[in-house]
């Protein structure tokens, strides 16, 4: 454990929490760690989420098969991070996607009763929990207004005009987002993301400077 306590306390549902603190809480709570291969199918479509998963070494892929029998990439999760943590706690706590190990992984789950004491004795742990949750539910929200639009320039412009609302409509906007995030939000790849960006600049459409953009004359 001690290898990964200073991964796990990037996660925000323990940045309130010193090593010390950590290694405390893990030496209270049932655990285990499993490892997966590169190229592994960790989880498919349909199973049932019983414990916290804490994605703490590698990199996955949560995918879903539509009815054309297409493969979506629905998600991409870097550790550290947490899976299907709105899920722990449904009542139909089954997973919508398969899960792949873009990388090898590892992760760490700790039991859903120990989880529960943990928040009953730990109102900051709680909160910090429910947050997390309320911040996947908007990324899933973002996504799926997103991708209601078809091309990538007018996945760029709604975004970017709804960040401007969010943001007292400035004309000068901070994205909250890498560029890989972004990508990975519009369901493009990087590149192509940022080719569209370029290309919108030349055009006078704004001007990007790192995750800062100033909106000139912004259009589909």
């Amino acid at each position: 454990m001690d290898s990964y306590i200073d991964k796990i306390g990037k996660l925000k549902i323990f940045k309130n929490f010193s090593k010390a603190e950590l290694m405390k809480i893990f030496g209270n709570v049932r655990y285990s760690i499993k490892k997966f291969s590169k190229g592994s199918l960790i989880y498919t479509s349909g199973e049932k989420v019983e414990k916290l998963m804490i994605l703490i070494e590698g990199e996955v892929i949560k995918e879903m098969v539509d009815f054309n029998g297409k493969i979506l990439e629905v998600e991409r999760m870097k550790s550290p991070d947490i899976l299907a943590s709105a899920l722990l706690f449904s009542k139909d706590n089954f997973l919508p996607v398969d899960v792949l190990a873009v990388k090898d992984v590892a992760i760490l789950y700790i039991e859903k009763e120990d989880l529960i004491r943990l928040f009953q004795s730990n109102n900051v742990l709680l909160l910090s929990f429910l947050e997390d949750i309320g911040e996947k539910f908007q990324f899933v929200t973002a996504k799926l207004r997103v991708n209601s639009f078809h091309t990538i320039r007018e996945k760029i412009t709604m975004y970017l005009l709804n960040l401007y609302n969010q943001q007292n409509k400035s004309n000068e906007l901070t994205i909250p987002l890498t560029l890989e995030e972004l990508a990975n939000l519009f369901g493009v790849t990087r590149p192509s993301l940022s080719r569209a960006f370029s290309q919108m600049q030349k055009e006078g459409l704004f001007v990007k400077n790192g995750d800062k953009i100033i909106l000139r004359k912004l259009k589909t």
